[in-house]
């Protein structure tokens, strides 16, 4: 009877520390995969920006192939505890590379940033992220 007691308890011990074991586990490679995220040094988030051009000879109403002018447009952050200078954030729109300058950027800062246009003959060319580059 005592043996039977002791046993159960020892099966009832050995539950606990199982669940136990389980959700250390649990837990501590939850908090090693939230640890993993790491933070951009300087963050660049942009979208495509399109205005319609028509040409100094051909009046808006006669205007049958119109040709578009695409910018980027966004903002870039510091992420870093440091300034940084010289910042140039390129893009690829149509084919054609494009790119904005920011000449200054302390840390934690955050700015709105236009690239320099590109002429394109569609109307929602592709665009692409190429890189920063910075000092």
């Amino acid at each position: 009877m005592l043996e039977t007691v002791i046993r159960k308890s020892i099966e009832t011990m050995v539950k606990f520390l199982t669940i136990v074991l389980l959700l250390t586990a649990l837990g501590g490679g939850t908090y090693y995969l939230l640890s993993m995220e790491t933070v951009e040094d300087v963050k660049v988030m942009g979208k495509l920006q399109i205005s319609e051009q028509y040409g100094s000879y051909v009046m808006a109403s006669q205007s049958k192939d119109a040709n578009y002018y695409a910018v980027v447009e966004g903002k870039v952050k510091n992420n870093m505890k440091k300034p940084i200078k010289n910042v140039f954030i390129k893009y690829v729109i149509a084919g054609k590379e494009t790119s904005a300058t920011i000449f200054d950027l302390a840390p934690g800062q955050e700015l709105h940033f236009n690239t320099s246009g590109v002429a394109t003959t569609g109307s929602s060319p592709e665009y692409d992220f190429v890189g920063i580059y910075y000092d």
